[in-house]
């Protein structure tokens, strides 16, 4: 039996605000947390009473950004959303309004800060299929298709850029990006980490109970992707969007670097960005917030940037690409519930 498109995913989303205001009241409520903000407030403000003269003294060497690229940056996040909306199309290979299911990545966007890994974009897309008719399976089926295509270009693009990046071959350029992050971690303590994170990857994956879970949807989105292949057309644009999602964020990225006066090549910041957002990838945070910032920095400060200039880049860019959609993207997905398309 079809399952009913207002059942299971959309009471999740709409509960997701409430359910984190009634745990964050809890949460303020408890003893424990009180004596904690008590604590850091004071320490936090001695830090940074303490260091205010090494940290002005880093700004000041920061140049004030070229507005025109901030422009463009602005201009290549508008147009990753109209890509993902593009890939949506193919993988599900209905007829869907582009503006509309541009929009549906916008308030995507919004849902994905305020559940981890993905899951709130993933469930505002299927949602949204399901209101075009398609069915919960085939809805995952197309979003896990978008997915694995962009993963696929991901890898084809290091492996591209890997070549190309001053004629030095693959392991140099490759070790750009990665060499600051083993030299300031640590080798070790990175390879036990990656290798944790398989096991644990590996362990979760092989219990009875999750197999269960995740064998049909699996099997499921096989055949989907399997019928997606006997398409050419279809495959075709789902791995052009896919390319033009990744292109959109290196531009955004390398107009930030070039807004403060960076003088990395598109060449060098793509390996960077795509060797930076496949070892941020490791942490199970939305966006990668957290592993993603310090990952670009290093590997553009790695390539010749001014460190505290390629900070305040990297920073500004992620303002601009992924902070700045949520107000939108909340307001887009109130008019699409109202409008009932979500």
């Amino acid at each position: 039996m079809r399952e009913l498109p207002g059942e299971g995913l959309a009471h999740p989303l709409a509960l997701t605000g409430i359910r984190w205001h009634r745990a964050r009241a809890g949460w303020l409520r408890r003893p424990g947390a009180l004596i904690g903000i008590s604590l850091a407030v004071p320490m936090t403000l001695l830090l940074v009473i303490r260091f205010r003269t090494e940290v002005a003294a880093t700004l000041s060497n920061v140049p004030a950004p070229s507005w025109p690229w901030l422009v463009v940056c602005g201009l290549a996040s508008a147009l990753f959303f109209l890509a993902n909306a593009l890939a949506l199309r193919a993988a599900s290979g209905l007829p869907l309004r582009l503006p509309t299911a541009a929009g549906v990545q916008l308030a995507a966007a919004a849902a994905n800060r305020v559940l981890p890994a993905g899951l709130g974009a993933i469930a505002v897309n299927v949602h949204y299929l399901e209101r075009q008719q398609l069915t919960r399976s085939a809805g995952l089926s197309a979003v896990a298709a978008v997915k694995v295509a962009v993963a696929l270009v991901h890898v084809a693009g290091i492996v591209l850029v890997a070549g190309m990046v001053g004629g030095r071959g693959p392991g140099n350029a490759l070790g750009t990006p990665i060499g600051p992050i083993t030299r300031h971690v640590g080798s070790g303590p990175a390879l036990a980490c990656v290798a944790g994170c398989l096991l644990a990857c590996v362990a979760v994956g092989g219990h009875p109970r999750v197999r269960a879970r995740l064998g049909p949807p699996l099997t499921a989105a096989g055949r989907h992707l399997l019928l997606l292949a006997r398409s050419p057309r279809r495959t075709a644009i789902l791995l052009a969007s896919a390319a033009g999602i990744k292109i959109a964020q290196i531009v955004a990225l390398a107009s930030c670097v070039w807004a403060f006066n960076g003088s990395g090549s598109m060449l060098s910041i793509a390996t960077i960005y795509l060797i930076g957002a496949a070892v941020a990838g490791a942490v199970p945070t939305a966006g990668n917030v957290g592993a993603l910032e310090p990952a670009l920095a290093l590997g553009l400060t790695a390539a010749g940037g001014e460190a505290a200039s390629m900070l305040a880049a990297v920073l500004v860019y992620r303002l601009i690409s992924y902070w700045l959609p949520v107000l939108p993207g909340a307001a887009t997905l109130t008019t699409l519930r109202r409008r009932n398309v979500l």
